[in-house]
């Protein structure tokens, strides 16, 4: 029990490392100051370049992959390549050396159930890719993806409770971490991604954001307090 405990604090602080915000340091860029402000692959991709995008993936996917497997046959428990690779994503998205502010999980919880869906995973990834070429809408496609593996493991795992229960952590914790981009897209301001053809991306004003805010507070104090003389 004692070595199970030291996987999952090890899945977690490993797990944690962003590779995107890694990668924009060694740029001289901000991720969190670029494109969506994601500190991501696919935000990576848009406002750093592809081959770093790529890069960015390779690593996020690989931590979901390393603590699976290691669950899988250094514990030897199905049960446990959902917990130490669900863990790795826990500690991707709220990771402790930037105060809780990580990336959304995509490409980790996908190296997770490549382990789990050896044959599934990677043709869904494959899918993902030919989406992405058509729709260029990432969050939709990931979306599509997780949700698609997440009912796969579901019932490929259904006689365990475990990996039920953590494969839907990590499907709501992906959900939830791209309500952003629903807004966006919502209001028709939703990011593109190109795989193959040039990204245009905006670097984020943190002061138009905060003016923009100041004035919505300023407008929303007034319309109340016409309510209130009303």
């Amino acid at each position: 029990m004692a070595l199970k405990i030291i996987f999952v604090f090890v899945a977690y602080f490993v797990g944690a490392i962003n590779m995107a915000t890694i990668i924009g340091k060694l740029k001289g860029k901000n991720i969190k100051k670029l494109g969506s402000g994601n500190p991501g692959t696919m935000n990576v991709m848009r406002s750093i370049g592809k081959g770093w995008g790529a890069l960015t993936f390779a690593f996020d996917c690989a931590k979901g992959v390393a603590f699976a497997l290691l669950g899988k046959y250094a514990i030897g428990s199905d049960d446990w390549m959902f917990i130490l690779g669900a863990v790795a994503v826990i500690g991707h998205v709220f990771p402790v050396y930037t105060k809780f502010k990580g990336g959304k999980g995509v490409a980790t919880s996908l190296g997770m159930f490549m382990v789990a869906t050896p044959i599934t995973g990677p043709c869904v990834f494959v899918a993902l890719i030919i989406y992405l070429l058509v729709c260029k809408i990432g969050f939709i496609g990931s979306y599509l993806a997780v949700t698609a593996l997440t009912v796969v493991n579901c019932v490929k795992y259904r006689s365990s409770v475990v990996a039920i229960v953590f494969s839907l952590i990590v499907w709501a914790l992906i959900i939830y971490r791209h309500k952003d981009n629903v807004i966006r897209f919502i209001h028709g301001k939703e990011n593109t991604l190109s795989i193959v053809g040039k990204n245009e991306v905006k670097e984020i004003d943190e002061n138009a954001s905060a003016e923009n805010t100041q004035a919505q507070e300023v407008s929303d104090c007034s319309d109340k307090e016409q309510e209130d003389k009303q």
